[in-house]
């Protein structure tokens, strides 16, 4: 006769644990090396204590984290504080023992981001080594003093997308070729002259998506940035540098553009361009992004106002959705929306208009908000009486000025079909609160102060507009 014992459940454990133990070790290296690379590299590299097996494996990892953000301190940098330089000194050792146990192996994907001067001069040892590795992907970050990048980083043939952000300068070899590269980020860099920055932009033939940001403090002498690349479909261009220069964009096939740098443009897009973000506006540039069918405009402001006078707005027959923001969220008036009935001319088969900061904004001190004056105008354009559906109000207050807007839309708009409004976040501001409470008590269309989600109907003749209010 059998007689089966109950195996105790500390012992079915162990076994469990030991059977799911030999299955992992028993994986070929690539494929442990593969699990790892999903863990962060101190953890994986934390593996190598288990056993003389899983001694080395942490190195088949394909992905590298390197950051001492977590320990640095500015304050016991600067004063030179001893348990600070251990620790910096440390993370130092534990980079280059990574990188070391490597041997040359291939990296999927590399971020390193260092902000310690005492960790700085090691940077560009370690670049050299990380390209060595085939790497496809990778992201380095410095903020402690300037840096230059050893030329054979610019000649690669395996980066597929590249970010270099903070405080290097772009001291570029006479050859330069990146002819995987698809995806291209620099943040902060000084470029030496204008013929190395049309220099890294054209080794670049299969490059897709490029972002540049430029900052106040930058010290170059860049007065021409030459943005030549047809195969390009992303371009961003952000600066809040106080001079102008000329940029020069040539992308035939660009497909999504977001510009900020206050420039003279020369610009080439073809009939690609579907989606543009433009902080800051000349006519070149309007005329260049009249076929898009998204547009999102943060330039409502006197230099747009000199357009119209001078010039005109060039007509968007292909603009579905209007996107109309503050300058750069610096809290200035939007000169009475006065372009308004301009823009919405300008746009004759407009579907969606989105007021995504609101029609009115805060002060400087946010202790009130800048008013206008708003001149209902006396003709109606195309895109209101045959195509506009939809509008959408954010941070919507309550006042005169902006109810005679709403009042507008809703009365001229022949087609509208919904009106999303959404209100002032009151919790922020005790003084804007009472200010859109006495507001909303004195006006007509929108009277009584409406609940955190409330939908009303509006009729014009045989058509019903709905409007919603919500936080």
């Amino acid at each position: 006769m059998d007689i089966n014992f109950p195996i105790p459940k500390d012992q079915r454990c162990s076994e469990s644990v030991d059977i799911l133990g030999d299955r992992i070790s028993k994986l070929p290296d690539e494929i442990i090396g593969k699990i790892l690379s999903y863990l962060p590299t101190k953890e994986a590299m934390a593996t190598s204590v288990l056993s003389k097996r899983w001694e080395y494996l942490w190195t088949l990892t394909s992905d590298l984290d390197f950051c001492d953000f977590q320990i640095l301190d500015k304050e016991a940098e600067n004063k030179n504080d001893n348990d600070y330089m251990i620790k910096m000194m440390s993370f130092q050792r534990y980079v280059d023992r990574v990188i070391f146990y490597h041997g040359g192996s291939d990296i999927r994907k590399c971020h390193m981001d260092i902000h310690s001067k005492y960790v700085a001069p090691s940077f560009y040892a370690w670049i050299c080594a990380l390209i060595t590795c085939n790497v496809q992907k990778l992201s380095l970050g410095m903020s402690s003093n300037y840096s230059h990048l050893p030329w054979m980083f610019f000649s690669n043939n395996t980066l597929v997308d590249l970010s270099i952000i903070g405080s290097f300068v772009l001291d570029l070899p006479t050859y330069v070729c990146f002819p995987c590269l698809k995806i291209l980020e620099i943040q902060f860099l000084e470029f030496v002259d204008d013929a190395s920055t049309a220099r890294l932009f054209s080794s670049c033939p299969v490059l897709e998506e490029l972002t540049i940001y430029r900052i106040f403090g930058l010290k170059d002498d860049l007065e021409i940035m030459n943005i030549s690349v047809p195969s390009l479909k992303r371009l961003i261009v952000h600066s809040v540098i106080s001079r102008y220069i000329q940029i020069k964009i040539n992308t035939p096939c660009l497909e999504y553009l977001q510009i900020d740098e206050r420039s003279r443009y020369f610009v080439n897009f073809t009939s690609s361009l579907v989606h543009a973000n433009v902080g800051a506006v000349d006519i070149y540039l309007l005329n260049a992004i009249s076929q898009v069918e998204y547009l999102s405009l943060t330039a409502i402001d006197k230099s747009l106002q000199n357009i119209i006078r001078d010039s005109a707005l060039p007509i968007f027959k292909n603009l579905k959705t209007m996107e109309l923001r503050d300058s750069f969220g610096w809290r200035t008036p939007p000169n009475d929306w006065k372009v308004l009935p301009n823009l919405l001319e300008s746009s004759p088969n407009l579907q969606v208009l989105i007021f995504s900061q609101g029609l009115v904004s805060l002060t400087l001190d946010d202790q009130d908000f800048n008013h206008f004056n708003w001149q209902r105008p006396e003709s109606v354009p195309e895109c209101l009486s045959m195509h506009l559906k939809t509008i959408e109000i954010f941070e919507f207050v309550g006042f005169p000025e902006e109810l005679q807007i709403v009042e507008y839309f809703l009365e001229c708009g022949e087609v509208l079909e919904k009106m999303i409004i959404h209100r002032f976040v009151l919790s922020e501001n005790p003084i804007a609160e009472k200010k859109m409470h006495r507001s909303m008590s004195e006006n007509l269309s929108l009277r009584r102060r409406f609940s955190p989600f409330e939908v009303m109907s509006f009729k014009r003749g045989c058509s019903t507009c709905e409007v919603i209010f919500t936080d």
